[in-house]
């Protein structure tokens, strides 16, 4: 099965993954604890299996060793998600795992236990941008984000009242390029936290308490914080 794809956990957010990935021509298969979700899955149009996962044999069952490219662990439970993340990176060394947590201390068991990415349904995070992406760059980046072990990330930066950024407007923000650094947009606090693409060219103007939303390399990421902080040199 090429560009074969678990889904542990057919939820809200599940089944939202679920149909993002069919519409890219992924092969999609459904397993959840839950009979009632299994059987909504399979009437979706799913291949779907009533399993916990949380006991070897099933994970083999579903040759997760050979034929699995990659792995969502977004049940309601997060001891099962921490279990089956446990488990399936000691079956393939090599299997992306995007494991879903809402405490930045669930996110770090996750990552320990071997998921490749955390998300976090609660915040601004991969998911939710890479389900409204349109552009097909940014939706290649994103991608490489979540399928690949890209050292890539998306980060968020607040913007404070002493931020270089503050008071300048979106649409003439061009020094994101010097730190090799893709900007994807901005959370407007006066809007209701509404996130605004960069393009879509609104002009919009930043002030403090917005937040940018960025893509690069973690070394890149750093250096642009710091540069939206004031320590570092550049040109807006």
């Amino acid at each position: 099965m090429k560009n074969s794809v678990i889904i542990y956990g057919y939820t809200s957010l599940g089944s939202k993954i679920a149909k993002t990935l069919r519409q890219k021509e992924y092969k999609i298969i459904i397993v959840d604890y839950e009979e009632a979700n299994t059987r909504q899955a399979i009437k979706d149009g799913y291949e779907a299996y009533n399993y916990t996962l949380l006991n070897d044999e099933e994970l083999l069952s579903l040759d997760i060793q050979t034929q699995i490219d990659s792995l969502f662990c977004v049940c309601k439970s997060n001891k099962n998600n921490l279990f089956v993340t446990l488990s399936a990176r000691n079956l393939n060394k090599n299997l992306k795992i995007i494991s879903v947590a809402k405490t930045k201390a669930e996110s770090k068991k996750l990552l320990v236990a071997g998921a490749t990415k955390v998300l976090n349904p609660n915040d601004l995070g991969a998911l939710k941008i890479y389900r409204n992406l349109t552009k097909p760059l940014m939706t290649k980046v994103l991608d490489d984000i979540l399928f690949t072990k890209s050292d890539l990330n998306i980060s968020q930066i607040y913007i404070n009242k002493n931020s270089i950024f503050n008071q300048k407007f979106l649409k003439n923000i061009k020094v994101h390029k010097q730190f090799n650094i893709l900007l994807l947009g901005i959370m407007d606090k006066e809007l209701g936290d509404k996130f605004i693409f960069k393009t879509k060219g609104i002009n919009h103007k930043i002030d403090e308490g917005d937040i940018l939303v960025v893509v690069g390399k973690n070394n890149d990421l750093q250096r642009f914080r710091q540069y939206v902080e004031g320590t570092v040199n550049g040109t807006v």
